[in-house]
């Protein structure tokens, strides 16, 4: 006979009657092949209070699919070549993959960050800074309450890996429909970035690379106050997510939660946001003679959190 060692007290193995259990959680979140963000995605970043994650996920997929089939429209009109000869089955089949293609909520898929209150949400077919854009100022309109978990809906028009040379040519190909399109008139801008989980990526370089990429060989300008663009840069271990929005402020930092409240009348005290000020405060006035924007190297200042994160959500 086999001689059997007893597995002792609390402890999994054989002679206790229980099976090994695996951490799930943290095998998705933590272990190689769990982070499943890759390169040239799109999609939207969204905020929410810690261990929401998977709910958030889900109210944002709904809310998105919602507005996205208003803006664009369901694609289920689409007109479809029909063959005389087909089969019963076949026209079946077809219908039915039709309806899986223009289903809204096809269209996005909730994926992990691996960090704590804020996953991303992929999307497929649509342009994430118009349809963010979209959904806030119709939710500022109304004034009404939509969602009980998310927080901030920050568009991501593309990702890269984590490392200089990838990300300055993604913001090539970000930044040129803002700020290098045909017959480009003059605009102002100013540059968001954060960087979480990752020791590789200077902030400071980060900031000055975006803003002499978005600034090269024109008479744009850096303001801290009221930019018609926002450039939002935000890394999370390997990958570095890029974005152009505007009406930053307008649509509270895109943050639902502070729209529906100011909306409410509730006054909320903000305070000066110490990552932004110190990051950028010297791109405004320093621009060398090769139009690149200097910036003065600052104290990394870890932001601090958004208002709205801080109220407790009661429903």
């Amino acid at each position: 006979m086999g001689n059997k060692r007893k597995a002792g007290k609390g402890q999994v193995g054989p002679g206790n009657g229980k099976k090994a259990k695996a951490d799930n959680h943290k095998i998705g979140k933590y272990l190689p092949g769990g982070f499943p963000i890759d390169p040239k995605m799109k999609g939207v970043m969204v905020t929410c209070a810690r261990g929401k994650e998977s709910q958030a996920g889900k109210e944002a997929c709904d809310l998105l699919s919602e507005y996205a089939e208003k803006l664009y429209g369901s694609g289920s009109n689409e007109e479809v070549d029909e063959d005389e000869n087909e089969s019963i089955e076949d026209a079946i089949a077809r219908e039915v993959a039709q309806a899986k293609k223009t289903k809204g909520g096809r269209q996005f898929l909730p994926l992990s960050t691996g960090t704590d209150c804020v996953i991303f949400i992929r999307a497929m077919e649509i342009e994430p800074s118009s349809l963010c854009h979209y959904v806030l100022s119709e939710l500022q309109k109304s004034g009404t309450k939509r969602t009980r978990y998310c927080q901030r809906f920050i568009p991501v028009e593309e990702t890269s890996y984590a490392n200089m040379d990838d990300i300055k040519v993604m913001m090539e190909r970000v930044l040129k429909p803002y700020f290098h399109a045909e017959d480009q008139q003059p605009t102002t801008f100013k540059v968001l970035p954060k960087v979480r989980h990752n020791d590789k990526v200077d902030r400071e370089v980060l900031v000055k690379t975006l803003a002499s990429a978005a600034g090269r060989n024109q008479k744009h300008a850096v303001s801290l106050n009221d930019p018609t663009f926002v450039i939002l840069a935000e890394v999370i271990k390997s990958i570095c997510f890029l974005s152009v929005v505007k009406d930053y402020d307008r649509l509270k930092k895109y943050n639902i939660q502070t729209i529906f409240m100011d909306s409410q009348g509730v006054k909320l005290d903000a305070k000066p946001d110490m990552n932004e000020s110190k990051s950028i405060k010297k791109a405004e006035a320093n621009v060398n003679a090769d139009n690149e924007i200097e910036i003065e190297p600052a104290k990394d200042v870890e932001k601090k959190d958004e208002v709205a994160n801080a109220v407790d959500q009661n429903n």
